[in-house]
């Protein structure tokens, strides 16, 4: 959704009351999203400094709401499959060897949510199209088409790809549930709450997003056209819900690799001393050597199995977050470049250059949640390797299971995990990449559209000759 024309025919008294009314709903809606549990949004991105473990904390929001706490990965996920259920992007049925009527349902609701994706791609299509082709030079006309037409081929192709790796879903949370299998029976158990509590604040955030974009556009509309605004809603949440989904996958995978240091230090511990004129000591285990090359059988089970995990990841999702990456980049140079030519000429286009580039912010803000997460799953697989090195210099242990730990570090250094779609690697230097390539396409955009106006008044005199 774009807002193109010309600020002139906005009546801004007209919509006062409708501003101070936006304002107030969107403070509230945001406050409402920050009061639930924050340290769970936020502690994936700064760190431990925003959770709580008390587990009676993280199970009251449950408790009050009624709702069974979660015991399963399964469980952990169902806010978000639901909603992506009801957006046509997870068949409804998932599991392997599903019966007739069920291959049936799920053919029916594709078809369903294709046509819907059809009729609203044909409507917002027609309506965008008119309002690029009235507003600015024929280099802003032509820029704003492409970014169009970006924007709503987007869902189509999303909802083809996870339809495709459905199957490969469906294994890939089978494959962390195997994991957790394996934590337990090393004494380490995963906290269900607080992963379910980060995937709906997620959906949240989603939602309030939304809701505030939508407020904006009703703010610039005198006659709602519902159509229009529930297909645009649609379109909107195809796109942040295909971002969520990897997000919250991929939070689960980070866990794991959290999970999977805090095991090694515990069954191997082992600490640097902070001064340097004193020898280091090996701290002894309270285990014996044999249960400790157990416990060491387990974690490389662990490794092997988030190992998997993880190209899994790499093959459901970020072939579909690369299409948002996509949609991103094209909305950010197109935004910057109409904001950008609306200060330098001052002309009545500022207000909707601003809208429309608060509207990138939005889009990019679930790219770079997934980029954050992709960073620090390669971080924490790097964490594993400085770990086992501590073990071996510093834990007291007997020299097979010192021999056993040397072998893994060598395994680890030719794997380590990282979340990439085969292009490049989705951390935090594809923003750097993102911003250059952005900041140089602006520049061409400039020089085009310094040119092309010159051209455009030679038409319109050899037009009136």
């Amino acid at each position: 959704m774009f807002v193109f024309g010309r600020s002139d025919e906005i009546k801004l008294d007209y919509h006062k009351f409708k501003l101070r009314f936006t304002g107030r709903l969107m403070f509230i809606i945001m406050g409402v999203s920050i009061s639930y549990h924050p340290q769970h949004f936020y502690e994936p991105i700064f760190g431990k400094r925003f959770s709580c473990n008390s587990p009676l904390f993280q199970d009251a929001s449950f408790a009050m709401l009624g709702i069974e706490a979660p015991q399963t990965v399964q469980q952990v996920l169902v806010p978000c499959r639901t909603v992506c259920k009801c957006l046509g992007l997870v068949p409804v049925f998932v599991e392997k060897d599903l019966p007739k009527w069920k291959k049936w349902l799920n053919a029916g609701h594709l078809l369903l949510f294709m046509m819907l994706i059809a009729r609203g791609t044909w409507n917002c299509l027609r309506r965008e199209l008119t309002l690029a082709h009235d507003s600015g030079s024929m280099v802003v006309r032509h820029s704003n088409v492409l970014t169009i037409f970006t924007y709503y081929v987007q869902p189509l192709l999303g909802i083809i790809t996870s339809r495709a790796v459905a199957g490969k879903t469906y294994g890939l949370i089978s494959n962390i549930e195997t994991i957790d299998g394996m934590f337990m029976s090393l004494g380490t158990q995963t906290s269900y709450t607080k992963e379910r509590n980060f995937v709906v604040m997620v959906i949240v955030s989603a939602v309030v997003g939304s809701i505030i974009s939508f407020s904006v556009y009703f703010l610039y509309d005198d006659e709602m056209d519902w159509e229009y605004f529930f297909e645009t809603v649609h379109f909107n949440l195809l796109f942040t819900m295909t971002c969520i989904y990897g997000v919250s996958v991929s939070y689960l995978i980070h866990r794991r690799l959290y999970l999977t240091n805090e095991t090694i230090s515990k069954h191997f511990p082992s600490t640097i001393p902070l001064d340097v004129a004193k020898l280091p000591e090996k701290v002894s285990s309270v285990t014996s050597s044999e249960d400790q090359r157990e416990a060491l059988i387990k974690i490389k089970f662990i490794v092997d199995q988030l190992k998997d995990t993880i190209s899994l990841v790499n093959q459901c999702f970020s072939l579909q977050v690369l299409y948002c990456v996509g949609v991103s980049f094209v909305i950010g140079i197109v935004c910057s470049f109409y904001l950008f030519r609306a200060v330098i000429y001052r002309n009545d286009q500022l207000v909707m250059g601003v809208v429309n580039f608060v509207w990138y912010m939005y889009y990019i803000s679930f790219v770079l949640f997934f980029i954050a997460i992709g960073s620090r799953i390669s971080h924490e697989g790097q964490r594993i390797g400085i770990t086992v090195h501590k073990a071996i210099n510093f834990c007291n242990t007997s020299r097979t299971v010192i021999n056993e730990l040397i072998i893994f570090s060598q395994q680890l250094l030719h794997h380590i995990p990282v979340i990439t779609c085969g292009l490049f690697v989705y951390d935090w230097s594809l923003l750097y990449t993102m911003l250059g390539a952005t900041a140089t396409y602006l520049i061409i955009l400039i020089q085009f559209d310094v040119s092309f106006p010159s051209l455009d008044a030679i038409g319109n005199l050899t037009s009136q000759e």
